[in-house]
């Protein structure tokens, strides 16, 4: 199994103590960024100006964009390069555009770069009244509900900041990814999903590559109904396939898989608990379905068998080489159950090996259940590999590997009709 993922040390179930931190990355991306998104919405370049802005005689608003504005060394406002100049251009801005949100917008970064943070909320407020589609606007007021701890409100405003531009995903994603692990957090997010916001399965899948946030994106998709299947949903379910079996996880990515839409897990309908007895090929979310590993020195592929519920094993290694090729995740039932296969092998020299292994994966450490011998070496005609689920077993592991002899040529092993029944055989 991969090595598991650290726990964020916080236990708490509020979001308190993430404010101390969100004053350096939230605030410091949300306030501070508001400005880069502004910055980034005009067109601005590394300088800080737009080579391509219009005619200040034609624009009253390009002039704007020459103001050079960015985050102050704490990282904890934003500041203005020269806020009398910015301020003397918005207000000119103003003067020949009064319907004019970034002038406002302008004028509430020159109040933050002075530390006047009533001043500036009172301006970004008035910018809102203008126009709730200025995003950098938007940016500024989530950042001011954050420090009033006005989570609800906040989230409502980097919705309509993202739903206005998307662009500015790439900085705020990060922020909300890093919060999913509180609850209230959480909470307060899923309002705003429930409304099926056009960026939340790209958000899925971003959070789900983070391995700090793969509980917390699984935790979130579990308390939303109604989720549909997309591109980025079936990437998101096939990363917390991964993630969360490697940090053990494995209850949760049985509830997330039996909660996602069948079709991002490769299922014409909705599993039950029969899914995870049965051996059937699943497409695209390894390990939940057959996991392989396939490279020129060690591998195996999976294909469906002649009949209902069996699968076929190609696996192969060159001389020196080999490691587990194919594995699955099986929900079992307590009880005695038995792995039957028929299989052939074409062994390159001395030394060449295959078998089974069976565990129980455990939020600690994994428990061998039983393993088979040799099955280069088993014989003809179907093999049975029996073993007992105990009753405190969460999940088992069942792995192929394929090693290749110490000189010699390559190994390969065919499995057919690979299935799961229960009870014992003869």
């Amino acid at each position: 199994m991969a090595r598991k993922h650290r726990r964020s040390l916080v236990s708490r179930g509020d979001i308190a103590p993430f404010l101390k931190s969100y004053a350096f990355v939230g605030i410091g991306a949300l306030v501070c960024g508001a400005l880069t998104f502004s910055q980034a919405l005009a067109g601005l370049d590394a300088t800080g100006r737009n080579p391509m802005v219009a005619s200040p005689f034609r624009n009253p608003v390009a002039p704007l964009n020459m103001i050079r504005v960015g985050a102050s060394e704490d990282k904890k406002r934003i500041e203005v390069s020269n806020p009398k100049r910015a301020a003397r251009i918005a207000r000119e801005s103003l003067e020949r555009s009064p319907v004019n949100p970034n002038a406002l917008h302008m004028l509430a970064l020159v109040a933050e770069t002075r530390g006047e943070g009533k001043k500036s909320a009172q301006y970004v407020a008035l910018a809102e009244k203008l126009s709730r589609r200025h995003a950098g606007s938007q940016m500024l007021l989530a950042g001011q509900a954050m420090q009033a701890k006005h989570y609800a409100v906040a989230i409502e405003h980097i919705d309509r900041a993202l739903r206005t531009e998307p662009e500015i995903t790439p900085q705020v994603f990060p922020i909300l990814a890093d919060a999913l692990r509180f609850p209230d957090f959480r909470k307060y997010l899923s309002i705003a999903l429930r409304r099926k916001a056009p960026w939340r399965d790209s958000f899925f899948a971003y959070a789900a590559a983070q391995p700090y946030a793969q509980s917390g994106t699984a935790q979130l998709m579990l308390g939303l109904s109604g989720l549909k299947d997309s591109t980025d949903m079936r990437v998101a379910v096939a990363l917390l396939a991964q993630g969360l079996t490697a940090s053990r996880e494995t209850d949760l990515l049985k509830r997330l898989y039996m909660h996602v839409p069948p079709t991002s897990i490769g299922l014409r309908n909705r599993p039950t608990e029969a899914t995870f007895r049965d051996l059937t090929l699943l497409d695209g979310v390894p390990p939940v379905a057959w996991g392989v590993n396939e490279d020129t020195t060690n591998g195996a592929l999976v294909a469906a068998g002649k009949m209902p519920g069996t699968v076929n094993i190609n696996g192969w290694a060159e001389a020196g080489y080999g490691s587990v090729v194919a594995k699955k995740l099986l929900w079992l039932p307590t009880g005695r159950w038995n792995l039957l296969y028929s299989g052939r092998g074409n062994v390159g020299g001395a030394g060449a090996r295959s078998n089974w292994e069976v565990r129980c994966v455990r939020p600690l450490a994994d428990t061998s259940l039983t393993s088979s011998v040799n099955i280069f070496t088993a014989g003809s005609g179907t093999k049975s590999l029996g073993f007992t689920v105990p009753a405190n077993c969460p999940v088992v592991l069942v792995e192929l590997s394929v090693r290749g002899s110490l000189s010699g040529g390559a190994s390969q092993i065919d499995l057919t009709d690979v299935r799961l029944v229960r009870g014992a055989t003869n």
